[in-house]
């Protein structure tokens, strides 16, 4: 005697940003026979904010951001959102260390800036991303995802265009 198939089942825990407050609720997206359910933490409980079939949601995600589109509604839900704040920290304090001339400064914040990835990376996972994204995908939600790989080949991508660029404009210069 075979088992029935089980349709696609799975979590993401994470934290829904508002725009309208700039505040982070807990939250959870759920796949389960054939439907995804956002449910958002408040202190009166949790709250149902939809439950529709797969086939009506668009998932796109990207590093640690799972973003679920309905019916023309967006809702951004991230596996660690302290980890933004800390990046735009990083981002600032790596700029007063190139500015200042600072390079121990500025190796330190490069550590703190991977540090804070992986912190990231971590948390997606822990918080049921890879499976979520899987059990969409086979419940007939339109999914994309762009995850961490990608997403550096990109930024190396770019520094080395750029790179590239002032050496061709710096022989183009002198060459005048």
């Amino acid at each position: 005697m075979t088992m029935p198939i089980q349709p696609p089942y799975a979590v993401f825990a994470g934290s829904l940003g508002d725009n309208a407050t700039g505040n982070w609720y807990p939250a959870q997206a759920e796949v389960s026979n054939g439907f995804v359910t956002l449910w958002v933490g408040s202190p009166a409980g949790w709250t149902q904010y939809f439950s529709v079939p797969a086939t009506e949601v668009t998932v796109k995600s990207a590093a640690q951001r799972i973003t679920l589109v309905v019916r023309g509604q967006s809702y951004p839900i991230l596996a660690k959102p302290r980890a933004v704040g800390r990046a735009i920290g990083y981002g600032v304090a790596g700029t007063a260390a190139s500015v200042l001339d600072k390079p121990v400064f500025g190796a330190g914040v490069d550590v703190g800036r991977g540090v804070n990835q992986a912190a990231a990376a971590s948390a997606w996972n822990t918080g049921g991303g890879p499976e979520f994204i899987v059990a969409a995908r086979n419940s007939g939600a339109q999914v994309s995802r762009l995850g961490y790989g990608p997403l550096i080949a990109i930024g190396c991508g770019g520094g080395v265009a750029v790179v590239i660029l002032v050496v061709v404009v710096t022989l183009i210069a002198i060459n005048l």
